[in-house]
């Protein structure tokens, strides 16, 4: 049987998911299985590092468009139905969980999340994972295959094997520089970043309604805008991309907003259909507030954040600097429509 690691190196947790993927491979997979690496890209500039994190030997490269993993997961589907690679496994956080889930989900096999230890068996997986708290350990059987798996976060801490040297089996291109998806690349090839981020969407105008609890679109500001300055950052981007603005608990105690720009328990509640949430960590009263919203998008830079694992999409960053930047894209295609 073969097992493939899955480094996901569009964003940028990449070495940490590399030292728990090499620290679960030496101490806590078991079982006859050979294995390679899938590291998945975006930028040519850091193709090499990453092939030099990859915990396996053998690597298989997949470019990939920033922000379309549907690109993504098109190259791993394939594998996984193709039969030869039982086990599919990555690092644990909101990242790995999404990959983990939907692989298994399209290819119709088995998912376990923060596995302590994995023994690979002919006809099943026996994982052991953290129940109750970390009170218990559980043990748990995955018959279905391809067997798609987290390891529990405990791996991250663990001391990094100095890097094997690397082969590379295959390059594969799905975001669409080669012209279509799957397009094999030249190994020599350098250059270009692929298609423009958004270029495929249509923009719709959404204006402020002035009315928190009536918003279609709301971006909802928390302390990690860390001051006044960035709270009325954020607040402005809001305003540019016609979005109301609301604010978290912490921001509005320490008076870097208004009170009636509150959301949650203590403020308003919500239904827009999309809630960007820049910054804020998504403590339970917060999320009272926007729960109702069709698509909640998280920005904040710790991928354990409560809000990473309750949204519906994360980007893994500093929130004042993604928001002007999706700001200057939203007015960059008003103008040019």
């Amino acid at each position: 049987m073969r097992f493939a690691a899955l480094l996901d190196g569009t964003v940028a947790t990449a070495a940490v998911q590399a030292q728990a993927l090499a620290g679960f491979l030496g101490d806590g997979l078991r079982g006859d299985l050979a294995g390679e690496t899938f590291v998945l890209y975006c930028d040519e500039r850091d193709r090499e590092r990453l092939v030099d994190l990859a915990p396996t030997r053998d690597v298989r490269l997949v470019k990939t468009a920033a922000r379309r993993p549907e690109r993504m997961f098109d190259c791993l589907t394939a594998a996984a139905r193709g039969g030869d690679t039982a086990l599919f496994l990555a690092a644990a956080g909101a990242t790995g969980t999404e990959i983990v889930t939907r692989l298994a989900c399209r290819a119709g096999g088995g998912v376990l999340t923060d596995a302590l230890t994995i023994e690979a068996r002919p006809q099943r997986l026996v994982c052991r994972k953290n129940v109750y708290s970390n009170h218990l350990v559980g043990r748990f059987e995955l018959r279905a295959r391809p067997w798609c798996v987290t390891v529990d976060a405990c791996w991250n801490d663990t001391r990094r094997s100095p890097s094997p040297s690397h082969t590379i089996l295959s390059e594969s291109d799905e975001s669409g520089d080669a012209g279509r998806p799957g397009a094999t690349t030249d190994t020599r090839a350098t250059g270009a970043t692929g298609a423009a981020p958004f270029a495929d969407a249509e923009l719709l105008e959404a204006p402020s309604s002035g009315d928190l609890a009536k918003s279609r679109f709301l971006v909802v500001a928390g302390y990690g805008a860390a001051s006044r300055e960035g709270t009325e950052r954020i607040a402005d981007a809001a305003r540019r991309m016609g979005a109301d603005f609301g604010v978290s608990r912490p921001v509005a105690m320490n008076a870097w907003a208004p009170m009636d720009r509150l959301m949650g328990v203590s403020g308003t509640r919500a239904a827009p259909a999309l809630c960007i949430v820049a910054g804020a960590s998504g403590a339970p009263a917060l999320y009272w507030g926007i729960e109702k919203a069709g698509l909640i998008v998280a920005v904040n830079p710790d991928e354990r954040a409560p809000i990473v694992a309750n949204s519906d999409a994360a980007l893994l960053d500093d929130a004042v600097a993604v928001l002007e930047e999706l700001a200057e894209i939203v007015a960059g295609r008003r103008t040019h429509e």
